[in-house]
């Protein structure tokens, strides 16, 4: 999917233009949060999960677990941001780990959660 994008891509700068100068004016109000999944040596897997401010494109948080839920996630949320969160907006893709009780818990730390589009990459 991704190879396919990137061949269709813009090559006009004045198309990429808008999209850099959104990033630039509100990234400081932008988060994300997002897993991927390592392959051990003893053919284990280990779910890493991160939160990312997009201000200074640094990570706020990271944990690893091999069993993520909901309540994990929210428990990382907490962990990351014990009073309130400093961005406005925190991103977020349709992954099961990221269900009601998330959504509620990135609500309640003061931030709103934007999710992605279907099947984006």
């Amino acid at each position: 999917t991704v190879s396919r994008w990137v061949q269709r891509a813009p090559r006009n700068p004045d198309k990429i233009a808008p999209w850099k100068a959104f990033l630039k004016n509100h990234r400081e109000v932008i988060s994300a949060m997002d897993s991927f999944t390592v392959h051990t040596v003893t053919f284990g897997l280990l779910y890493c999960f991160f939160l990312i401010g997009h201000d200074r494109r640094s990570i706020l948080h990271f944990n690893v677990t091999r069993n993520p839920a909901s309540r994990w996630v929210v428990q990382q949320l907490l962990e990351a941001f014990p009073y309130e969160a400093p961005h406005k907006y925190l991103i977020l893709d349709r992954d099961k780990k990221f269900g009601f009780e998330v959504i509620a818990a990135i609500r309640a730390i003061g931030s709103r959660p934007k999710l992605t589009s279907f099947r984006s990459p």
